[in-house]
């Protein structure tokens, strides 16, 4: 992907743009939503990865946006907020095997051991 190498070369917002015009071509692209959310999580803009993900669940929902919702909000160490993107993406995605693991790693972090062992 174009935007990709424009930020490996230092190039942050002018990635930025690249997807941005993505999207006007492609709103419904879990690449396109995934790759805008990685640049600003690798660039420690968690707040605006954050707001990334709450629009691709809006806009592509797919099971794998869900997921690096959950991801982000355990990297930042926000439990609330990744068990209740957890309990809601399940309710979505309910034969979504990562999903699960990740709720069975967020019950054995929190040991929680009655609820691992459901």
């Amino acid at each position: 992907m174009h935007a990709k190498e424009v930020w490996m070369k230092g190039q942050v917002n002018r990635a930025r743009s690249i997807l941005e015009k993505s999207f006007e071509f492609n709103p419904n692209s879990e690449e396109i939503w995934l790759a805008a959310v990685k640049l600003e999580s690798e660039t420690e803009n968690p707040e605006r990865a954050r707001a990334l993900l709450v629009n691709a669940r809006k806009t592509c929902g797919t099971s794998r946006v869900w997921m690096k919702s959950c991801l982000l909000e355990r990297t930042l160490k926000n439990d609330e907020a990744e068990y209740e993107l957890l309990q809601e993406a399940l309710s979505l995605f309910k034969s979504a095997p990562k999903l699960w693991m990740m709720l069975a790693q967020f019950y054995a972090h929190h040991k929680d051991y009655e609820r691992l062992a459901r």
